[in-house]
Protein backbone atom coordinates (compact mmCIF):
# COMPACT_ATOMS: atom_id res chain seq x y z
CA UNK A 1 0.00 0.00 0.00
CA UNK A 2 1.89 2.86 -1.10
CA UNK A 3 -0.11 5.39 1.57
CA UNK A 4 0.19 2.62 4.07
CA UNK A 5 -3.21 3.78 5.64
CA UNK A 6 -5.89 1.44 6.70
CA UNK A 7 -8.63 1.55 4.03
CA UNK A 8 -12.39 -0.02 4.04
CA UNK A 9 -14.70 2.47 1.75
CA UNK A 10 -17.96 0.23 2.30
CA UNK A 11 -17.76 0.92 6.37
CA UNK A 12 -16.70 4.23 6.11
CA UNK A 13 -19.88 4.69 3.84
CA UNK A 14 -22.14 2.75 6.99
CA UNK A 15 -20.76 5.00 9.58
CA UNK A 16 -20.95 7.94 7.78
CA UNK A 17 -24.57 7.25 7.26
CA UNK A 18 -25.23 6.58 10.84
CA UNK A 19 -23.43 9.80 12.16
CA UNK A 20 -25.53 11.76 9.53
CA UNK A 21 -28.62 10.12 11.34
CA UNK A 22 -27.22 11.17 14.93
CA UNK A 23 -27.00 14.53 13.54
CA UNK A 24 -30.29 14.85 12.46
CA UNK A 25 -31.58 13.60 15.77
CA UNK A 26 -29.50 15.69 17.71
CA UNK A 27 -26.84 13.59 19.75
CA UNK A 28 -23.53 15.16 19.36
CA UNK A 29 -22.39 12.40 21.76
CA UNK A 30 -23.26 9.37 19.37
CA UNK A 31 -21.75 11.73 16.50
CA UNK A 32 -18.27 11.59 18.01
CA UNK A 33 -18.54 8.17 18.85
CA UNK A 34 -18.91 7.37 15.23
CA UNK A 35 -16.23 9.40 14.49
CA UNK A 36 -14.28 7.69 15.68
CA UNK A 37 -14.97 4.11 14.39
CA UNK A 38 -15.03 5.73 11.24
CA UNK A 39 -11.57 6.82 11.73
CA UNK A 40 -10.60 3.65 12.65
CA UNK A 41 -11.73 1.46 10.65
CA UNK A 42 -10.68 4.23 7.76
CA UNK A 43 -7.61 6.46 8.31
CA UNK A 44 -8.77 8.60 5.78
CA UNK A 45 -11.14 10.56 8.05
CA UNK A 46 -8.18 10.47 10.85
CA UNK A 47 -6.72 13.93 10.45
CA UNK A 48 -2.65 12.80 11.23
CA UNK A 49 -3.08 9.29 9.64
CA UNK A 50 -4.33 11.21 6.62
CA UNK A 51 -1.68 13.95 6.96
CA UNK A 52 0.93 11.06 6.86
CA UNK A 53 -0.23 9.34 4.18
CA UNK A 54 -0.48 12.19 1.73
CA UNK A 55 3.16 13.04 2.75
CA UNK A 56 4.08 9.84 2.03
CA UNK A 57 2.41 9.98 -1.52
CA UNK A 58 3.71 13.49 -2.14
CA UNK A 59 7.05 12.03 -1.55
CA UNK A 60 6.64 9.11 -4.08
CA UNK A 61 4.73 11.34 -6.48
CA UNK A 62 7.86 13.99 -6.52
CA UNK A 63 10.22 11.02 -6.98
CA UNK A 64 8.78 10.01 -9.77
CA UNK A 65 8.10 13.15 -11.78
CA UNK A 66 11.15 15.65 -10.21
CA UNK A 67 9.02 18.31 -9.74
CA UNK A 68 7.18 19.95 -6.70
CA UNK A 69 4.22 21.40 -8.92
CA UNK A 70 3.88 17.56 -10.66
CA UNK A 71 3.46 16.11 -7.13
CA UNK A 72 1.09 18.40 -6.17
CA UNK A 73 -0.57 17.89 -9.48
CA UNK A 74 -0.46 13.95 -8.99
CA UNK A 75 -2.35 13.84 -5.57
CA UNK A 76 -5.33 14.23 -7.61
CA UNK A 77 -5.16 12.70 -10.67
CA UNK A 78 -2.71 10.15 -9.67
CA UNK A 79 0.84 9.41 -11.15
CA UNK A 80 0.24 7.53 -13.79
CA UNK A 81 -2.66 9.64 -15.28
CA UNK A 82 0.10 12.87 -15.45
CA UNK A 83 2.81 10.68 -16.98
CA UNK A 84 0.08 9.77 -20.00
CA UNK A 85 -0.45 13.42 -20.14
CA UNK A 86 3.40 14.06 -20.68
CA UNK A 87 3.42 11.38 -22.90
CA UNK A 88 1.08 12.57 -24.88
CA UNK A 89 2.90 16.11 -24.54
CA UNK A 90 5.97 15.16 -25.44
CA UNK A 91 8.13 15.99 -22.50
CA UNK A 92 9.15 15.21 -19.25
CA UNK A 93 10.75 18.58 -18.40
CA UNK A 94 7.54 20.37 -18.65
CA UNK A 95 5.66 22.35 -15.85
CA UNK A 96 1.95 22.08 -14.94
CA UNK A 97 1.91 25.80 -16.27
CA UNK A 98 3.14 24.65 -19.17
CA UNK A 99 1.55 21.27 -19.25
CA UNK A 100 -1.92 22.72 -18.94
CA UNK A 101 -2.08 26.30 -20.68
CA UNK A 102 0.01 24.66 -23.55
CA UNK A 103 -2.43 21.95 -24.34
CA UNK A 104 -5.86 22.32 -26.47
CA UNK A 105 -7.60 21.93 -29.52
CA UNK A 106 -4.96 23.43 -31.48
CA UNK A 107 -1.93 22.40 -29.94
CA UNK A 108 -1.24 19.22 -28.01
CA UNK A 109 -4.04 18.01 -28.57
CA UNK A 110 -3.70 14.54 -27.43
CA UNK A 111 -2.32 16.03 -23.75
CA UNK A 112 -5.35 18.12 -23.86
CA UNK A 113 -7.86 15.44 -24.98
CA UNK A 114 -6.46 13.47 -21.60
CA UNK A 115 -6.69 16.49 -19.42
CA UNK A 116 -10.30 17.23 -20.58
CA UNK A 117 -11.14 13.56 -19.92
CA UNK A 118 -10.56 13.35 -16.29
CA UNK A 119 -13.59 14.85 -15.73
CA UNK A 120 -13.05 15.55 -12.31
CA UNK A 121 -11.22 19.00 -11.43
CA UNK A 122 -8.50 16.70 -11.59
CA UNK A 123 -6.87 18.64 -13.77
CA UNK A 124 -7.47 22.53 -12.15
CA UNK A 125 -6.37 20.82 -8.59
CA UNK A 126 -3.41 22.48 -8.69
CA UNK A 127 -4.97 26.15 -8.98
CA UNK A 128 -7.32 25.05 -6.38
CA UNK A 129 -4.28 24.42 -4.04
CA UNK A 130 -3.23 27.74 -4.87
CA UNK A 131 -6.23 29.58 -4.59
CA UNK A 132 -6.91 27.95 -0.75
CA UNK A 133 -3.18 29.18 0.22
CA UNK A 134 -3.89 32.36 -1.05
CA UNK A 135 -7.21 32.58 1.25
CA UNK A 136 -5.34 31.24 3.96
CA UNK A 137 -2.60 33.75 3.36
CA UNK A 138 -5.68 36.46 2.91
CA UNK A 139 -7.23 35.76 6.41
CA UNK A 140 -4.24 35.45 8.35
CA UNK A 141 -3.09 38.83 7.15
CA UNK A 142 -6.49 41.07 6.19
CA UNK A 143 -9.39 39.49 7.11
CA UNK A 144 -11.63 42.43 6.31
CA UNK A 145 -9.88 42.33 2.90
CA UNK A 146 -11.00 38.77 2.74
CA UNK A 147 -14.61 39.21 3.98
CA UNK A 148 -15.11 41.88 1.62
CA UNK A 149 -13.70 40.02 -1.72
CA UNK A 150 -15.93 36.47 -0.37
CA UNK A 151 -18.90 39.01 -0.38
CA UNK A 152 -17.79 40.13 -3.92
CA UNK A 153 -17.17 36.49 -4.62
CA UNK A 154 -20.39 35.16 -4.27
CA UNK A 155 -22.87 38.48 -5.03
CA UNK A 156 -23.17 36.97 -8.62
CA UNK A 157 -23.05 33.75 -10.05
CA UNK A 158 -19.84 34.33 -11.28
CA UNK A 159 -16.71 36.51 -9.96
CA UNK A 160 -17.66 39.48 -12.08
CA UNK A 161 -18.17 41.97 -9.28
CA UNK A 162 -14.76 41.17 -8.02
CA UNK A 163 -13.87 42.30 -11.47
CA UNK A 164 -15.66 45.54 -11.21
CA UNK A 165 -16.95 46.01 -7.17
CA UNK A 166 -20.04 48.22 -7.41
CA UNK A 167 -18.38 51.26 -4.94
CA UNK A 168 -15.31 51.25 -7.73
CA UNK A 169 -17.03 51.05 -10.94
CA UNK A 170 -18.78 53.61 -12.84
CA UNK A 171 -22.00 52.91 -14.59
CA UNK A 172 -24.01 54.74 -17.19
CA UNK A 173 -26.64 56.64 -15.42
CA UNK A 174 -28.50 57.63 -18.75
CA UNK A 175 -28.39 58.37 -22.37
CA UNK A 176 -26.43 61.41 -22.11
CA UNK A 177 -23.82 59.34 -20.17
CA UNK A 178 -23.61 57.30 -23.23
CA UNK A 179 -23.38 59.52 -25.77
CA UNK A 180 -19.95 60.94 -23.66
CA UNK A 181 -18.64 57.63 -23.34
CA UNK A 182 -18.57 57.66 -26.82
CA UNK A 183 -17.25 60.92 -27.54
CA UNK A 184 -14.26 60.24 -25.27
CA UNK A 185 -13.83 56.73 -26.79
CA UNK A 186 -14.26 55.00 -23.66
CA UNK A 187 -17.23 53.23 -25.45
CA UNK A 188 -16.16 51.84 -28.64
CA UNK A 189 -19.00 51.55 -31.53
CA UNK A 190 -19.45 47.62 -32.63
CA UNK A 191 -17.93 47.46 -35.81
CA UNK A 192 -20.44 44.86 -38.13
CA UNK A 193 -17.13 44.28 -40.27
CA UNK A 194 -14.73 43.32 -37.73
CA UNK A 195 -16.83 40.56 -35.96
CA UNK A 196 -17.56 39.03 -39.28
CA UNK A 197 -14.12 38.39 -39.63
CA UNK A 198 -13.20 37.52 -36.10
CA UNK A 199 -16.15 34.96 -36.38
CA UNK A 200 -19.14 36.60 -35.04
CA UNK A 201 -22.35 38.77 -35.28
CA UNK A 202 -24.88 40.88 -33.74
CA UNK A 203 -28.51 40.28 -33.07
CA UNK A 204 -30.57 42.98 -34.21
CA UNK A 205 -32.53 42.90 -31.27
CA UNK A 206 -29.81 44.52 -29.47
CA UNK A 207 -31.16 47.91 -27.81
CA UNK A 208 -34.24 47.07 -29.09
CA UNK A 209 -35.93 48.57 -26.48
CA UNK A 210 -34.73 52.46 -27.36
CA UNK A 211 -36.01 54.63 -30.08
CA UNK A 212 -31.99 54.85 -31.29
CA UNK A 213 -30.55 51.45 -30.88
CA UNK A 214 -27.27 52.54 -31.78
CA UNK A 215 -26.00 53.56 -28.50
CA UNK A 216 -26.19 49.84 -26.86
CA UNK A 217 -24.18 48.63 -29.26
CA UNK A 218 -21.21 49.02 -27.75
CA UNK A 219 -18.91 48.10 -25.23
CA UNK A 220 -15.61 49.33 -23.50
CA UNK A 221 -12.25 48.73 -25.06
CA UNK A 222 -11.01 45.36 -22.83
CA UNK A 223 -14.71 43.77 -23.52
CA UNK A 224 -15.04 44.41 -26.70
CA UNK A 225 -10.95 42.88 -26.75
CA UNK A 226 -12.33 40.15 -25.07
CA UNK A 227 -15.62 39.51 -27.46
CA UNK A 228 -13.66 39.44 -30.55
CA UNK A 229 -10.81 37.21 -29.05
CA UNK A 230 -13.71 34.18 -27.97
CA UNK A 231 -14.55 34.98 -31.79
CA UNK A 232 -11.73 34.36 -33.42
CA UNK A 233 -10.20 31.60 -31.19
CA UNK A 234 -13.54 29.52 -31.29
CA UNK A 235 -13.33 29.98 -35.01
CA UNK A 236 -9.77 28.84 -35.55
CA UNK A 237 -10.73 25.62 -33.75
CA UNK A 238 -14.24 24.94 -35.61
CA UNK A 239 -13.10 26.08 -38.87
CA UNK A 240 -16.71 27.80 -39.58
CA UNK A 241 -20.09 29.30 -37.99
CA UNK A 242 -20.42 32.37 -36.00
CA UNK A 243 -21.38 33.29 -32.92
CA UNK A 244 -24.13 35.97 -32.40
CA UNK A 245 -23.71 38.55 -29.82
CA UNK A 246 -26.88 39.80 -27.92
CA UNK A 247 -26.55 42.66 -25.91
CA UNK A 248 -23.78 45.03 -25.04
CA UNK A 249 -23.79 48.01 -23.39
CA UNK A 250 -26.97 49.19 -21.28
CA UNK A 251 -27.62 52.48 -19.26
CA UNK A 252 -30.06 52.47 -15.84
CA UNK A 253 -32.81 53.09 -17.15
CA UNK A 254 -32.62 50.56 -20.23
CA UNK A 255 -31.61 47.91 -17.27
CA UNK A 256 -34.93 49.23 -15.58
CA UNK A 257 -37.05 48.51 -18.77
CA UNK A 258 -35.69 45.00 -19.07
CA UNK A 259 -36.06 43.75 -15.68
CA UNK A 260 -39.81 43.16 -16.38
CA UNK A 261 -39.47 41.55 -19.82
CA UNK A 262 -36.12 39.33 -19.03
CA UNK A 263 -35.93 37.07 -15.90
CA UNK A 264 -32.33 36.81 -16.07
CA UNK A 265 -32.18 40.89 -15.83
CA UNK A 266 -31.25 42.43 -12.45
CA UNK A 267 -32.46 44.82 -10.27
CA UNK A 268 -29.39 45.37 -8.42
CA UNK A 269 -25.40 46.24 -10.13
CA UNK A 270 -25.86 45.45 -13.22
CA UNK A 271 -22.33 45.02 -15.28
CA UNK A 272 -24.22 45.98 -18.62
CA UNK A 273 -24.54 49.18 -17.08
CA UNK A 274 -20.44 49.58 -16.47
CA UNK A 275 -20.06 48.74 -20.22
CA UNK A 276 -18.14 45.08 -19.37
CA UNK A 277 -20.33 42.88 -20.39
CA UNK A 278 -21.74 41.22 -23.27
CA UNK A 279 -23.94 38.12 -24.05
CA UNK A 280 -23.26 35.42 -26.37
CA UNK A 281 -26.70 33.40 -27.55
CA UNK A 282 -26.53 29.12 -26.68
CA UNK A 283 -27.29 28.89 -30.26
CA UNK A 284 -24.48 26.51 -32.47
CA UNK A 285 -24.07 25.68 -35.73
CA UNK A 286 -22.30 22.10 -34.16
CA UNK A 287 -21.56 20.61 -31.01
CA UNK A 288 -18.15 20.94 -31.94
CA UNK A 289 -18.57 25.08 -31.98
CA UNK A 290 -20.50 24.83 -28.31
CA UNK A 291 -17.23 22.54 -26.88
CA UNK A 292 -14.37 25.56 -28.72
CA UNK A 293 -16.84 28.50 -26.94
CA UNK A 294 -16.50 26.27 -23.81
CA UNK A 295 -12.89 25.71 -23.94
CA UNK A 296 -11.88 29.56 -25.02
CA UNK A 297 -14.00 30.54 -22.13
CA UNK A 298 -12.71 28.96 -19.41
CA UNK A 299 -8.90 29.41 -20.62
CA UNK A 300 -9.53 33.08 -20.59
CA UNK A 301 -11.42 32.88 -17.20
CA UNK A 302 -8.64 30.47 -16.38
CA UNK A 303 -6.44 33.70 -16.82
CA UNK A 304 -8.78 36.18 -15.20
CA UNK A 305 -8.98 38.10 -18.34
CA UNK A 306 -13.15 37.33 -17.85
CA UNK A 307 -16.02 36.08 -15.67
CA UNK A 308 -18.34 34.06 -17.04
CA UNK A 309 -21.93 32.58 -16.59
CA UNK A 310 -23.96 30.01 -18.30
CA UNK A 311 -27.28 31.77 -18.51
CA UNK A 312 -30.76 29.84 -19.61
CA UNK A 313 -30.08 31.27 -23.39
CA UNK A 314 -26.90 32.54 -23.11
CA UNK A 315 -23.20 32.86 -21.75
CA UNK A 316 -23.05 36.15 -19.65
CA UNK A 317 -19.51 37.77 -20.06
CA UNK A 318 -17.59 40.22 -18.07
CA UNK A 319 -14.37 41.60 -19.08
CA UNK A 320 -12.08 42.45 -16.92
CA UNK A 321 -9.32 45.29 -16.86
CA UNK A 322 -6.57 43.03 -17.38
CA UNK A 323 -8.36 41.83 -20.54
CA UNK A 324 -6.82 44.85 -22.22
CA UNK A 325 -3.73 42.71 -23.30
CA UNK A 326 -6.12 40.97 -25.70
CA UNK A 327 -6.13 44.81 -27.80
CA UNK A 328 -4.14 43.66 -30.94
CA UNK A 329 -7.62 41.07 -31.99
CA UNK A 330 -8.76 44.45 -32.51
CA UNK A 331 -6.07 45.79 -35.69
CA UNK A 332 -7.15 45.00 -38.82
CA UNK A 333 -5.78 42.17 -40.83
CA UNK A 334 -2.72 42.87 -42.84
CA UNK A 335 -2.82 42.86 -46.44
Amino acid sequence: DLLDMRVDPQAARRLTRSIVRAQRRGRPVLVRRLRALRAAADERFDPAASLRGTARYLRFAREQLGRDDLALAAYHMGVGNLQAVQRAFGSREASYVELYFDSSPLRHRRAWRLLSSLGDDSATYLWRLRAAREVMKRFREDPEDLGRRAALMTAKNSAEEVLHPPDETETFEDGEALREAYDDDELLAIDPALLAARGLRSSRQMGELARDPRPYRGLRREALAALVYIGAGTRAITGAGALTLTSTVRDRPYQRRLVGLNPQATRGYSLHTTGFAFDLAKRFRSADQEAALRFVLRRLQAHDLIAYVEEFGAFHVVAGEEASVLQGVLEPDEG
